[in-house]
């Protein structure tokens, strides 16, 4: 378990696209998400960096691996491990409820856990889950307890907005999250829908447009709506890749020119979880508040 300054640990789950090497470095610990493949091998997210999975997706489409929930056991360990090094409380933040399943199996392992253990649905996925595992880090070592790191993360979460345009459905068609036929009609009018993330959790699509730079053009719109008429001084952003940064440079020049882009703070790479159904080509943008940790303390 890595240490913070805090007696509560943070654990979060595969679907934040990183290692567990990767968040140790942060100050959270990972449950991997299990991957099947097609020749009957199993393995789990923590085996693939981002890069090493675009790189092997791209040699060899036809080996895509399915995912499937990490076992309750698994819950059970980590937070012993927390247990053993010292927390006193945990937090999981677990992906999005409106994708996987792995929500309520964090619950069980919450229920009958060997210290008090709070589940939080991030209601998103990738490096929205990171930020969120930061700002916890950031929550429980300014001295906020387990209940008011919650209420901070919830504000954090609502303030978020995850814009996702995918080059192509053919992966999302593949891998069950869209229907064959409207896989086949977007390919063929060259549709990229900009999706996101719902206040349930479950993604959904805000526009469609008619090709790549109709739908880059339309996001700063999108996100003028939503922040435009407020204070923009905490306002963040990042930008996520698939496999090359051009496609993530080209959405990042249209929200420069708009008045109220936020502060950037880098551009990252889309791993193995979200990558599967994404597809090569995919670039995203993530906003978010970084809110004063300190408001929610009572």
């Amino acid at each position: 378990m890595p240490e913070n300054q805090s007696k509560i640990a943070i654990i979060t789950d595969g679907g934040c696209d990183l290692t567990n090497n990767e968040v140790l470095a942060r100050g959270y610990s990972l449950i991997p998400v299990p991957l099947a493949f097609p020749d009957g091998s199993t393995s789990d997210s923590d085996s693939f960096a981002a890069r090493d999975f675009w790189e092997a997706l791209l040699s060899d489409y036809e080996s895509l691996p399915k995912t499937s929930q990490p076992n309750r056991l698994i819950y059970d360990q980590k937070i012993q491990e927390a247990a053993d090094a010292g927390y006193e409380e945990v937090i999981i933040i677990t992906m999005s409820t409106g994708l996987s399943s792995t929500h309520d199996v964090a619950l069980m392992a919450a229920e009958n856990a060997v210290i008090p253990t709070r589940v939080f649905d991030s209601r998103i996925i990738t490096w929205a889950m990171v930020v969120l595992c930061d700002q916890a880090i950031k929550a429980v070592n300014a001295g906020l307890s387990s209940e008011q790191a919650i209420d901070y993360l919830q504000a954090v979460r609502d303030s978020m907005s995850l814009l996702i345009v995918f080059d192509t459905l053919e992966y999302l068609v593949r891998g069950g999250r869209a229907g064959r036929t409207a896989g086949l009609l977007a390919s063929a009018l060259d549709i990229k829908p900009i999706c996101t993330f719902e206040d349930d959790g479950v993604i959904d699509t805000v526009k469609k447009t008619r090709g790549r730079k109709k739908a880059f053009q339309a996001i700063p719109k999108i996100l003028h709506e939503r922040y435009g008429d407020a204070d923009t001084d905490n306002l963040r952003y990042l930008l996520l890749r698939a496999e090359v940064d051009d496609v993530a440079n080209e959405l990042h020049d249209k929200i420069k020119e708009t008045e109220m882009p936020g502060t950037f703070t880098g551009l990252e790479q889309i791993g193995i979880i979200v990558g599967i159904y994404a597809g090569p080509g995919t670039a995203a943008s993530l906003h978010w508040r970084d809110l004063d940790p300190r408001d929610f303390a009572k």
